[in-house]
């Protein structure tokens, strides 16, 4: 994640000697935080995309209550 980019130096990780070749020290919290926040924002995400799936699907379908009905059959024998 780190080499990725999607760990930010100086917030998740540093250099412990301060050179480019040192060892790298993390900050579990602050990297618990942000895999936190990216799940909710991957659920929320996913919750609006199934969220718009089903209005998606409820539009496809065809209902007919009663004077609709009566609509269609004067349209169809017209």
């Amino acid at each position: 994640m780190r080499r990725e980019r999607k760990l930010l130096p100086g917030e998740h990780w540093i250099f412990a000697t301060g050179k480019p070749n040192g060892p790298v020290h993390y900050d579990i919290a602050a990297i618990r935080k942000h895999l936190v926040e990216l799940t909710i924002a991957a659920a929320k995400e996913e919750d609006q995309r199934r969220k718009q799936e089903l209005t998606t699907r409820r539009n496809a379908v065809e209902t007919y209550d009663a004077p609709h009905l009566d609509q269609l059959i004067a349209e169809v024998q017209s």
